[in-house]
């Protein structure tokens, strides 16, 4: 569904066709011409990703992580007629700030100078229609989305101020640093003394939308402010935080499970853990019970901490999905 507006819950509307049509509208036709060279956009031929707006506890909240592609057309200063693409990778937040990968067909020594007239001058005019983009999906579809705070349902509270019974207290140690590259061994994992532990999250947003917060390449990069490597595929492997977090995917049951295997850099060479995402819908949040066998004794405190300033807060923030811990 693409259109969800509850007053006992939350509200979220996908945006995506929109803003093709919107692109398509700013972006297309967009010219400059400098001294003697001409350039316009003559199409927009991908807009793919989210654009997504929601309301959490009365805000609303603009979601972008788009990938666009314009192809362009226009002469040089001695007639020669040119075309070629412009590529923006990552389109995120509203701000409008991307990387433009700029490509010439038939591209030759004559044609470079069109191509930093369209860095230095077509790039800018881009960007200033990227920063309007975010207020005027606001404007366009609030109406649609925005509930007066007083018709929506009681906030959950922090789950540190009432933690549900059987389940385990964040910890206060102090948290390794995530960031650096590791190496997936094939040499034959050594015995590792290793504990379960345990935690419960809740998230005021649906069920669906963890599972894609978790799972789905565009939103997991949001969240974990870097490029990372993970499919939605039984059997895939994914990779997060630069190589630091790596595993495979064992299960999936949409909306409902997620088991994965799970490593963290600093663990003995070729060891795992099997980590079990269980969500469960109540009427205006998501509960996560998480579950994780194989932590080597030792490291629970830290695993338990780097989860939360990794994970829970960073999507809580981001998605404005709940009161960080």
């Amino acid at each position: 569904m693409s259109n969800w507006k509850n007053p006992n819950n939350w509200t979220t509307k996908n945006c995506l066709k929109w803003a093709k049509e919107y692109f398509k509208e700013k972006l297309v036709g967009l010219n400059v011409e400098h001294e003697g060279i001409t350039v316009k956009i003559s199409d927009l031929t991908r807009c793919t990703g989210d654009a997504d707006l929601n309301q959490r506890k009365g805000k609303l909240i603009p979601f972008v992580d788009l990938v666009i592609e314009l192809t362009w057309c226009g002469t040089t200063s001695d007639g020669t007629e040119v075309t070629g693409k412009i590529n923006i990778p990552e389109l995120q937040g509203t701000e409008g700030d991307c990387e433009f990968q700029i490509t010439v067909d038939d591209e030759t020594s004559d044609k470079e100078l069109i191509k930093e007239v369209i860095r230095t001058h077509l790039t800018p005019l881009i960007t200033e229609k990227f920063k309007n983009f975010g207020k005027d999906m606001l404007e366009t579809h609030s109406k649609d989305v925005y509930i007066e705070p007083s018709q929506l349902g009681a906030s959950t509270p922090p789950r540190s101020a009432t933690p549900p019974a059987g389940t385990s207290q964040s910890s206060t140690s102090t948290a390794t640093s995530i960031g650096s590259t590791t190496t997936t061994s094939s040499t034959k994992p050594k015995f590792v003394n290793s504990t379960t532990i345990k935690d419960t999250i809740e998230l005021q947003t649906s069920a669906d939308q963890v599972y894609e917060t978790l799972l789905d390449p565009g939103r997991v990069a949001a969240w974990t402010r870097s490029r990372p490597d993970i499919f939605r595929h039984i059997g895939s492997t994914f990779s997060l935080f630069e190589g630091n977090i790596t595993g495979s995917i064992l299960e999936l049951d949409s909306n409902k499970k997620i088991v994965q295997t799970w490593r963290q850099k600093t663990w003995p060479e070729g060891h795992f853990s099997t980590v079990t995402l269980e969500f469960e819908q109540e009427s205006d949040y998501t509960r996560v019970n998480v579950t994780q066998k194989g932590v080597p004794v030792g490291e629970e405190d830290i695993v338990k901490q780097n989860w939360q300033n990794y994970y829970w807060n960073p999507i809580k923030s981001v998605f404005g999905y709940g009161a960080l811990i």
